[in-house]
This record gives structure tokens, C-alpha cells and sequence, in this order.
């Protein structure tokens, strides 16, 4: 599932398991690109993977990093991960790493 509101609300969740990966993550990257020019007065962006491939992993980085220009704006958002699996939890934690972004990492088993 996406959702996207103009309101500051940006969640991708479930299984990316597509194979054309860059026919479905290319009008979420414009969308986010043209959401911050003019962003909410507070994003969150809430990631909450069953399980992505490998490529998708390279466009959910995309869109991290496509958001993190919200951040050099310093303007006010949030970066949640949920996850109910180690796995999933490790793969964020290596994302936040690689991009230097705080993200605050959310058990959804308890």
C-alpha cells in the first residue's frame, strides 16, 4: 500500500515484491519531489514492510534520500519503521545508517 497525503502523511507498507520496480517507484519519486517544494508543516513518513526484494530496497533508498532534503531544509519530519521481524528491522537500521538518518525503529509484535 501507498498513501501519500499533501497533509504530511507518507506510508508505504505490506510486500514489495514487483518486478518492474521502476514503473511503480517512479511517480512516487516525482510526487515526493513535487511534495517538497511545498511539504506539510509536518511530515511522517512511515515505513511498515512485510518484506521487499532487492530492488525494490535501491527505491525505497530513493525515496529516503529524495526526503532527506527536508531535512538539510530543516524542516520538521519523522522517519518511523515498523517491522515485526529482525530481518526487517535490520534492513532499516542498515538504510538509516547508509543515509545518516535518524529513524525511529517501532516493534509492532508487542
Amino acid at each position: 500500500d501507498v498513501n501519500f497525503r499533501q497533509s504530511g502523511i507518507i506510508e508505504l507498507r505490506g510486500s514489495s515484491l514487483i518486478e518492474n520496480t521502476k514503473e511503480f517507484y517512479e511517480p512516487i519519486i516525482s510526487w515526493l519531489e513535487e511534495y517538497i517544494k511545498h511539504p506539510g508543516e509536518k511530515t511522517t513518513v512511515n515505513f511498515e514492510f512485510e518484506y521487499y526484494n532487492t530492488s525494490s530496497q535501491m527505491w525505497i533508498f530513493r525515496v529516503v534520500e529524495v526526503l532527506m532534503d527536508l531535512v538539510k531544509l530543516n524542516k520538521d519530519i519523522t522517519f518511523n519503521w515498523f517491522y515485526n521481524e529482525e530481518e526487517v528491522q535490520e534492513a532499516g537500521m542498515d538504510l538509516a545508517n547508509l543515509l545518516s538518518v535518524e529513524m525511529n525503529f517501532i516493534d509492532t509484535n508487542k
